[in-house]
């Protein structure tokens, strides 16, 4: 009987709960919305108005309603035709030769243009030419030279894809005079420029070659004759404020 007695005292304590969960009364509070997310501007957002297209949810919970989008903001599939790249890197040579006689500073060699026009909060993607400069101006970190200055991003790596002309690309090494970058609101943290690279490597690029640049990597293009252009994506580190990165 005394080897019993745990086991009968056991079962009256489940029996007794079971009991009294099930005499509450059974009161309806309506619908529920699950919040989850990250807080934005002291605000929750909903997960389940993040997730109004998702109609399959995948093993592991992947995709569930209940957890907020990975990626709310992507673009749509996209295709980019080659013969479309090139008439673009050949329209903007020619604006970049008619803004040559041009009076400019700081990053008068860089146009922008073409077909690819892509940002969201977790890269940006976009087409830029270099124009090569045969008379020195006024860098936006005040130096005198035939080169943009040198660039360096603490919050992104950047990918090159070359689609027109030649030149070089110098990488690593560090950023003599180096400056943070300023706007209109003042210093832009982490974004750096200046010149020259001191120790860097230079890189021969040509039409359908790649780079990729890890963040705080300084890196500064030299266009040759003819300049060149390339499709530049911008990829977030992640731990760094996107509407800083430029």
């Amino acid at each position: 009987m005394k080897k019993l007695f745990p086991v009968i005292v056991l079962g009256a304590a489940l029996l007794g709960f079971m009991l009294g969960y099930a005499s509450k009364p059974v009161i309806n509070p309506g619908p529920q919305t699950v919040l989850t997310g990250h807080i934005d501007d002291l605000s929750m957002i909903p997960s389940a108005n993040a997730q109004e297209n998702k109609s399959e949810v995948m093993p592991f919970n992947y995709n569930s309603p209940r957890e907020p989008a990975l990626a709310p903001d992507a673009p749509p599939t996209t295709y980019w035709n080659i013969d479309d790249i090139r008439k673009a890197h050949t329209e903007l040579a020619e604006k970049a030769m008619k803004a040559a006689a041009q009076a400019g500073s700081g990053s008068s060699q860089s146009f922008g243009g073409g077909p690819v026009h892509i940002s969201t909060r977790n890269f940006s993607i976009f087409m830029l030419y270099r124009l090569h400069r045969d008379q020195p101006v006024l860098s936006l970190t005040k130096v005198n030279s035939v080169w943009d200055d040198a660039e360096m991003h603490a919050g992104a790596y950047d990918f090159y894809v070359v689609t027109g002309g030649t030149g070089e690309m110098i990488v690593g090494g560090k950023i003599a005079n180096r400056q943070n970058l300023r706007d209109k609101d003042g210093i832009i943290p982490g974004e750096y420029r200046g010149q020259p690279i001191e120790g860097g490597q230079t890189y021969k690029v040509k039409a359908g070659d790649w780079l990729l640049i890890p963040p705080d990597t300084p890196h500064q293009p030299k266009p040759d004759p003819g300049g060149f252009s390339y499709m530049i994506m911008k990829i977030n580190v992640g731990s760094y404020p996107w509407a800083l990165i430029r």
